[in-house]
Parts: C-alpha cells; sequence; structure tokens
C-alpha cells in the first residue's frame, strides 16, 4: 500500500510540475503598470499611442476594423451598465506595426509569428466607463496570430490602443499638441525622438566654404 501511495504522488508531483512549466511558458506581462492610475498612463502617453492617434487624425492611417462584437446592457435596480465584446482585425502595415510594438513593449512570450504576420486579431471584452469604453480588467484577452488564439494578461495599454482615440484627442488639446504632419515610425518606443518636428529632425547643413582668390 505504501509503494501505491509513493507512486501516486511522483505522478502527482510530475503533473504539478508539468503545469507549473506550461504556466511558464505562457504570454505574460513585461511592463506592469498595475499599480499606476489608469488617467496618469494616459496623461503620461506610457503607453506611446499619441502618435498612432495624431497620425489617424491627419488621415496617414486608419485604425483597426472591428469584424466582430456584440453590446449587452445589465440593468439593476441601483444602475445600468454596459460593456460587450470586441473583434479587431490589423492589417494595414500601419496598423500593424502600431500593434506589434505595443505589444512587443508590453508583453512577454508572444507567438513567434508575430513578426511577420499580415494579420493580427485581438478579442476582448469591453466595459463603458464615463461613457467610454475600456477593456474589462477582470478579462481574458486573445491574441490572435495566423489563427492560432493566445490568452493575453490583461494590460492597460491594450484599452489605450483600441478604445483610446478619444482620450488621446481630449490630451492632445489639453496640452496644446499639434498633430504631426509628416509621417513618422511608430514602431520606436516612447521618449524617442520619433515625434519631433520634421526640421528638428536633423540639423541644418552648413555652406560650404568659399574658395580663396
Amino acid at each position: 500500500m505504501a509503494g501505491v501511495k509513493r507512486r501516486w504522488q511522483s505522478v502527482i508531483s510530475v503533473a504539478l510540475l508539468g503545469l507549473a512549466a506550461a504556466g511558464g511558458c505562457g504570454t505574460a506581462v513585461k511592463k506592469d503598470f498595475s499599480g499606476i492610475p489608469a488617467g496618469q498612463v494616459g496623461f503620461d502617453d506610457m503607453c506611446g499611442v499619441q502618435g498612432y492617434f495624431d497620425a489617424i487624425e491627419v488621415k496617414q492611417g486608419t485604425p483597426p476594423a472591428m469584424v466582430d462584437g456584440a453590446d449587452i446592457e445589465r440593468i439593476s435596480e441601483s444602475s445600468t451598465s454596459r460593456g460587450g465584446r470586441a473583434r479587431f482585425a490589423f492589417e494595414t502595415e500601419f496598423q500593424l506595426t502600431a500593434v506589434r510594438r505595443v505589444l512587443i513593449e508590453n508583453w512577454k512570450r508572444l507567438p513567434e509569428g508575430l513578426p511577420t504576420a499580415r494579420r493580427i486579431e485581438i478579442n476582448v471584452n469591453w466595459s463603458e466607463r464615463a461613457g467610454l469604453h475600456r477593456v474589462a480588467s477582470n478579462s481574458n484577452p486573445e491574441l490572435v496570430v495566423d489563427g492560432v488564439a493566445t490568452p493575453l494578461p490583461y494590460h492597460v495599454c491594450l484599452s489605450e490602443l483600441l478604445f483610446g482615440e478619444p482620450l488621446y484627442r481630449q490630451r492632445r488639446d489639453l496640452l496644446g499638441l499639434v498633430p504631426q504632419s509628416t509621417a513618422h515610425s511608430l514602431a520606436l518606443a516612447p521618449g524617442s525622438d520619433a515625434g519631433a518636428p520634421a526640421d528638428a529632425a536633423a540639423p541644418a547643413p552648413v555652406p560650404a566654404p568659399t574658395p580663396a582668390p
């Protein structure tokens, strides 16, 4: 009997180790903003999406299409809440560059096919807060690359990317920012000179010396 018990304990131990290893290989958060108020994340543009929404504002790019979705309204004695699900498809070079950067900067152990995928989908549950849609923090978003769905741990930058357009329009107005009129790389990290004005991107040319007579 003791031998059977030991074998059973060994089997359970191996199974638990396998589960732990499998969990360790899953997608995980790289930058943890959970201790920072969501309003501060947006105001400080910690997700680096102001340039993305500026480009959309000046018609240099388009947001991803919502290819599937449903709205749900819940009514209780004290309040009415709205929410739903939405599936977004990133397909243009502009869209793919933006979503890859946000994903790579904020999550780790992402699907290997992400850098070369020609279509990236993100499936989320959302809730409405103060008239704005936000990814539900208690949900499990899905990243779909090459037709394979991967669970994506919640991160505030997902809300900023998918639903942040009105917030970043307001931020632009509050700070007196002017949308860039020239294309710039959305692949560069926040804090780089990607958003610098075109006339400040390089020093003015120095005139060549005049030959002596």
